[in-house]
């Protein structure tokens, strides 16, 4: 214990495991064990423990604590549970403050991606019920189980809480910068179909490896037809292939099914089922003697804040340059869930400290950017809400 409550509560967090497991299996449910003991038995009972105890349950194993007189905007800050990288890392719950570059860093799997901005909300709604901070209208802290590339657990959380936000900040590993959007992504599923035979007598048709690479040669093709076109500062569409996969795997045998997820990058006003019968369609010609199938598999819409809708970030952005100098508005490589709350209109962003370490590897966070991250919340919210 160091005594500073914002770090204890950090490696509190970060000593409860809360990784999606290794395997094939990426996605996680909300209701997966790991989730509701994470959820239930630790975070909400640390927010009852600093008294803030005006909790709504929300669906899918989520909540939301509710601070301010309700007489103003709406602000709500977001947090997620599942930690999705940093699979490797040789002791990921440890919790430990070592020193990295002559500066104390806290390690744990998940602390950049998640527990540092739950950690950051903790100290946030500590604050404000001890020192009794007027708030003109109403913060929501959200706890956000999303951990199946999808937008549905805010959805569910939109629909639950009692007011809309007028900005949601997303809070994620950014290094500090204010994501203001992000392309789309939707998994296109291309299933083929073919005849198993052994490799000592292929088939004269019905060759699944070589159905698959005529597959991946067309989609290159489409791949070039879809960066022509081009958000001027999202970026282009894509039609990727990352994943191949084969049944069944057998000595000397040739498979008799190949499935191929393609990473579709969507910009706003694409359409996810447009862009499955797209790749659908340049696959007509692809045949070889197999069937192929092709549909849309989990979804993340794009996001985009226009600069014209932009000052509503007037009170994080003065938060950011009375801490750290200049805000920078920034676009995001992947694709996050800014896209659910955007689809109804609502200005959301991406915020919070820089993530360093391996993507497989250890995780770690700087006290030092914990700390900023804490003071720019408590000042955003005080702006925001300003009584």
């Amino acid at each position: 214990m160091t005594g500073e409550y914002v770090v204890d509560a950090l490696a509190a967090l970060a000593r409860v495991p809360s990784a999606v497991p290794l395997g094939a299996e990426t996605l996680i449910a909300p209701d997966h064990p790991t989730l509701v003991r994470y959820v239930q038995d630790h975070l909400r009972p640390a927010f009852l423990e600093v008294g803030a105890d005006d909790i709504i349950d929300l669906p899918l194993n989520q909540f939301a604590v509710r601070l301010g007189d309700g007489r103003g905007p709406t602000l709500a800050l977001m947090a997620y549970t599942p930690t999705q990288h940093h699979n490797l890392m040789a002791d990921p719950w440890s919790g430990d403050i070592r020193t990295l570059d002559g500066e104390p860093c806290l390690f744990g799997q998940g602390v950049t991606q998640n527990k540092a901005h739950q950690a950051c909300l903790l100290d946030l709604a500590r604050w404000i019920v001890a020192e009794n901070v007027p708030l003109h209208g109403t913060l929501l802290l959200c706890v956000n189980n999303e951990g199946r590339s999808s937008h549905d657990c805010s959805r569910a959380i939109l629909d639950a809480l009692p007011k809309t936000p007028d900005l949601v900040i997303q809070l994620f590993c950014t290094g500090f910068d204010v994501s203001i959007g992000n392309r789309g992504r939707v998994d296109v599923l291309v299933e083929i179909e073919g005849r198993t035979a052994h490799s000592s007598a292929p088939p004269g048709s019905g060759r699944v490896i070589d159905t698959a690479a005529d597959v991946v040669v067309k989609l290159r093709e489409l791949n070039a037809k879809a960066q022509s076109r081009k958000h001027p500062e999202l970026g282009h569409e894509q039609v990727v292939p990352y994943l191949v996969s084969y049944e069944p795997l057998a000595p000397h045998t040739l498979p008799g099914s190949a499935r191929i997820t393609v990473d579709r990058r969507l910009l706003p006003g694409t359409d996810p089922d447009d862009a499955a019968l797209e790749i659908a369609q340049a696959l007509k010609g692809v045949a070889g003697g197999c069937d192929i199938a092709v549909r849309p598999g989990v979804t993340m819409l794009p996001a985009y804040l226009p600069p014209e809708r932009r000052a509503v970030l007037d009170a994080l952005d003065g938060a950011i340059r009375a801490r750290l100098g200049e805000p920078r508005h920034t676009v995001y490589g992947g694709s996050f869930d800014a896209g659910g709350p955007a689809e109804r209109g609502i200005p959301t962003v991406m915020f919070g400290v820089p993530e360093e370490g391996d993507l497989l590897g250890d995780d770690y966070v700087r006290l030092s950017a914990v700390r900023d991250e804490a003071a720019i919340l408590r000042d955003t919210v005080t702006r925001f809400l300003e009584a």
